[in-house]
């Protein structure tokens, strides 16, 4: 039994390289998945990035030839352990996971892609102190409402004209509620200069801004610091004052 298992793993392919996987959504995006993997005998390590999580692959198993199941962590506090099994089919990797522990098994097909594809990209450096001049901005609490609560990833403009209906006609306006803010899931892309484009569920951000702003509200926006939001959308990082200034534009207060 123990010849034949060093015949096996001797016989089998590498799965050495960088992986990558599409998948194309409902909104226009296309999420995209990584494995960065090196292969030593039947051991595999490397990384995996899986929409915004970028993980560390602790330990390997020979799941059967050419197949591994990978255990992986984020190495953020209290992260738990997930899996991901792999299996090399030609010059397919076929991948199958969990996003969360109790999500539905995700089946992914990737294929090898140029080296530092899908990596993290190279950081930045931090601009210099300096103090800021207090500008009068939230001298009480901002009072709104946030659609992830409602929504999650299924806001879309419909969903936000309506919440800003609801504000004015339920007395929350009257109260001092002010802010209806768009949560995480409107990002498309950027186009060749690097500008945020919209996608298909937001078709047309100014005119939902000037919406919102008709019925006296105030509309605020989601982005994230880093290379991708926390639901694996564009981020804001490297294009911070870019993307400011696109949301000005749209009318974002």
């Amino acid at each position: 039994m123990m010849f034949a298992s060093l015949v096996q793993i001797c016989a089998a392919a590498d799965v050495t390289g960088n992986w990558l996987a599409t998948e194309d959504q409902a909104d226009g995006t296309t999420r995209r998945s990584y494995l960065n993997l090196k292969q030593e005998g039947d051991r595999v390590t490397g990384t995996a990035r899986l929409g915004y999580n970028y993980a560390n692959i602790k330990q390997s198993a020979s799941n059967g030839p050419d197949a591994y199941s990978l255990t992986v962590n984020s190495g953020r506090p209290n992260a738990a352990d997930f899996k991901i099994d792999i299996k090399l089919v030609g010059e397919e990797l076929q991948i199958e996971t969990r996003r969360r522990p109790n999500a539905p098994l995700v089946h992914l097909v990737a294929h090898r892609v140029a080296a530092g594809e899908g990596a993290k990209p190279a950081r930045l450096p931090l601009p210099a102190l300096h103090k800021v001049p207090y500008n009068g901005l939230a001298k009480t609490p901002p009072m709104g409402w946030n659609s992830w609560n409602k929504f999650a990833g299924k806001v879309d403009d419909a969903g936000v004209r309506a919440a800003a209906d609801a504000m004015v006609s339920s007395g929350m306006k009257a109260a001092g509620y002010q802010y209806i803010n768009i949560d995480d899931t409107w990002e498309l892309d950027r186009d060749a200069q690097g500008n945020m484009r919209t996608n298909k569920k937001f078709p047309d951000m100014k005119a939902l801004a000037d919406y919102v702003h008709s019925k006296g509200l105030k509309i605020g926006i989601y982005s994230s610091p880093g290379p991708s939001t926390c639901a694996g959308y564009e981020g804001s990082y490297g294009h911070e004052l870019q993307d400011a200034r696109s949301y000005a534009a749209w009318g974002i207060d």
